[in-house]
């Protein structure tokens, strides 16, 4: 599969550029892989709340907040973008991928929370999308759990958003499992968003303090989607997986509608300077199948564009429902902070 289209965002024209990454040649070997990033300065970060960076995006017409004022924070892990060498892991001293993590997921990923936090977006030796190896995987969480200590020691007790999309909500459910479940930070976890991966409810049923979010302001729990468009084959057979609605934020299969859609947007990206384009409300609506799956109606134009073969909408997880999630994010926060006065 084309990796612009399972993972990171670009315009069309980018897309159509793009080819899939090259798997390395051999196996897996921690001698060849680059050295750990050092998360103490801002070299290592995508994205940080005192830096102008990608992440202080908005739409045209959508102030931009001042995240140093922002009463709680997120913890960003980005989607894997493609790697452009045949290696087994990033280099995230590498010009050329930041510049992609910069530009597509956390442009139109991690930008839709900086309406109710202050983002923190580590760089981390991403895992090759094109190679499949426990022990590269395995490097790439020790980053992110490094850079998610440091995170904590920097921000201290104040409430947290954990989010991530595609690989980064993959790692994320590895940050649930190993570090954040039961343990006293789950306390100041306003809720974790977990998109653009199937989140099984086995594995749910296994954290011993968390659940699925069912409400727009339920918090301490967990949302996740995985989007397809509507009419597209269902996916292979797989084990039961949860769907939170991105327009209703229930997890019923009850439709919701064109009119309560909020709106999507992304960058442009083919023209430079970018010129800011105001979000499109109203543009589709959403429901969860039988299998978990979100299906979405055709949103036409630039967004059809980018489904995969199979229907998947997995480069439009966020984008197609930026303005939903960010307005859901600030009501959640809201939520969290009136329980605790």
């Amino acid at each position: 599969m084309m990796l612009a289209l399972s993972t990171a965002v670009a315009p069309a024209s980018a897309q159509r550029a793009i080819i899939a990454d090259t798997p390395p040649a051999g196996r897996f070997d921690a001698a060849t892989v680059p050295s750990a990033p050092d998360y103490e300065g801002p070299a290592n970060w995508a994205s940080l709340p005192w830096i102008r960076d990608d992440g202080d995006m908005t739409p045209q017409g959508v102030a931009e907040p001042p995240q140093l004022k922002a009463p709680v924070d997120v913890f960003f892990i980005h989607s894997a973008v493609p790697l452009r060498k045949p290696v087994w892991n990033a280099d995230p001293s590498d010009v050329w991928f930041n510049g992609d993590v910069g530009q597509t997921t956390i442009r139109n990923h991690a930008s839709a929370f900086n309406g109710c936090c202050a983002i923190y977006a580590p760089r981390y030796r991403q895992a090759n999308p094109a190679a499949d190896d426990p022990a590269a995987r395995e490097l790439a969480f020790s980053d992110v759990a490094r850079a998610f200590a440091t995170f904590r020691t920097r921000v201290g007790d104040r409430p947290f958003i954990l989010a991530g999309h595609g690989e980064g909500a993959r790692i994320a459910q590895l940050l649930i499992e190993r570090v954040i479940d039961g343990q006293p930070v789950a306390g100041r976890m306003v809720a974790a968003y977990l998109v653009g991966t199937p989140v099984t409810r086995d594995w749910l049923a296994a954290r011993r303090g968390m659940a699925a979010c069912s409400s727009a302001t339920d918090t301490g729990c967990i949302v996740s989607w995985v989007s397809r468009i509507e009419g597209s084959a269902r996916p292979h057979k797989h084990p039961p997986i949860l769907c939170s609605n991105p327009i209703s934020w229930t997890t019923g299969p009850e439709l919701a509608p064109r009119g309560q859609h909020r709106g999507a947007w992304m960058r442009n990206g083919a023209e430079f300077p970018e010129k800011l384009r105001a979000p499109d409300a109203g543009l589709v609506s959403a429901r969860c199948d039988r299998d978990g799956v979100l299906r979405v109606s055709d949103p036409g134009g630039v967004y059809a564009e980018l489904a995969g073969p199979d229907g998947s909408f997995a480069a439009l997880d966020i984008p197609l429902f930026w303005m939903d999630l960010r307005a859901n994010a600030i009501d959640r926060v809201a939520a969290f902070l009136a329980a605790r006065r």
